[in-house]
């Protein structure tokens, strides 16, 4: 099967941390015999003729180098909402990836199209006819698209239809289901489908690597993913904290642990690479995951941090928010506690440094869990599956045309 994949985030190379689940998505389809093509930005030093660990990348340019900042930031929706200039950007955007798929899908002549996001990636599939009506279309949510719609109803309209193009939808965590059903998908076209792990980059330490009451927290700095609760939490415990990522929000959480008076205690890492974060998760004691609802109405959608953190045997605490509870079991693969509380954080945490029995007994259940559920195989055969129905529904869409 030839399979188009069109994503606004797919790795600059195979150590890029930017859409690397889609990388490990590309490689376990291309490992079950599927030829693989990827539509994305480009972005500043990047060829537009790409392969990335054995994928081809077709990269579009939708401005000069310095121009192209939407994508690979991690921020291409906050720049939208809060800048005119990003606003004229996308429009530019949205034209040139419309037309790098049109040009992907005439010269590869995929069996199948799989578009990442609804926004931006779905708005490659509307208005109707600039595709092929035979086209089989399969549209994944990864859960911020979702929750935009909650700030911007006005979207709607234009969500629904993006989405009744596609003959198949799938969404990364349970609670989505009910979102994309909302917006008029039946329910026997939606598959929840989470994001594989990079079993490569991402393994086991032995207990003995690992430095004692290290708390470590990994994500980008905004918002959303609640770096400033695992700072407050620190507050009540002892050890220190490393924040992996960066963002936005940095200079405001530097500001805040020296006002709590933790700034000894607290490394800013930065960004890492794939091989890097994967040894913090092997030298931590704890993953503190404290994300919430932003101010756009976000939440996690799915959390592939707490799938490689399981992975390496590394103990979790995070919260009930988004899709998490579909990834964590609380009690049973990791600790889950209300959003906004660093007390109780804190105490989770506190619990998990403090008792070792308690600590391998969550992660011998996640590692069971990681390898029943999100090997890169697994979800690229759940996908084939996924692809087929949806090249049936084409061809009698195709026929009624």
């Amino acid at each position: 099967m030839r399979i188009l994949i069109a994503t606004h985030n797919f790795p600059r190379h195979a150590d890029d941390m930017a859409g690397a689940f889609l990388l490990s998505l590309a490689r376990g389809q291309a490992a079950l015999g599927h030829e693989i093509q990827v539509v994305a930005p480009h972005g500043p030093g990047l060829s537009t003729d790409d392969v990335v660990a054995g994928i081809r990348v077709r990269r579009f340019r939708y401005g000069t180098d310095r121009a192209e900042t939407l994508a690979y930031a991690g921020n291409m929706h906050e720049q939208v909402l809060r800048y005119w200039s990003a606003r004229f950007r996308m429009i530019r955007f949205l034209l040139a990836f419309r037309r790098a798929v049109r040009e992907a899908v005439r010269d590869f002549q995929p069996d199948v199209l799989h578009a990442h996001w609804w926004f931006p990636g779905g708005l490659t599939l509307w208005p109707a006819g600039r595709l092929p009506a035979s086209l089989p279309v399969v549209l994944t949510s990864h859960g911020t698209d979702l929750f935009m719609l909650d700030r911007f109803t006005i979207a709607q309209p234009l969500a629904r239809r993006v989405f009744a193009r596609a003959q198949q939808v799938t969404v990364i965590s349970s609670p989505l289901v009910a979102r994309v059903q909302n917006l008029g998908v039946p329910a026997d076209h939606v598959t929840v489908v989470p994001m594989p792990l990079d079993e490569h980059t991402f393994s086991h330490a032995e207990d003995g690597r690992r430095e004692t009451d290290l708390i470590l927290f990994v994500g980008r700095l905004i918002e959303r993913k609640g770096a400033e609760f695992a700072l407050r939490a620190l507050v009540e415990l002892k050890g220190k904290l490393v924040l992996v990522g960066d963002g936005p929000d940095r200079p405001a959480l530097e500001r805040l642990a020296s006002t709590l008076g933790v700034s000894e205690r607290v490394t800013f890492a930065g960004t890492l690479s794939p091989s890097e974060v994967a040894d913090w998760y092997r030298r931590a004691s704890v993953l503190a995951f404290p994300a919430v609802t932003d101010w756009k109405g976000e939440q996690e959608g799915f959390g592939m941090v707490l799938v490689e953190a399981m992975r390496s045997g590394l103990p979790i605490v995070a919260t009930k928010s988004g899709g998490i509870p579909d990834v964590i079991k609380d009690g049973e693969t990791g600790l889950l506690v209300p959003e906004r509380d660093p007390r109780a954080l804190a105490d989770a945490l506190g619990r998990v440094l403090a008792n070792t029995e308690l600590a391998r007994r969550l992660t011998a259940a996640a590692r069971r869990d990681v390898a029943s559920r999100f090997s890169a195989q697994r979800v690229a055969r759940t996908f084939t599956d996924v692809y087929a129905r949806a090249v049936g529904q084409g061809r009698g869409r195709g026929q009624a045309a």
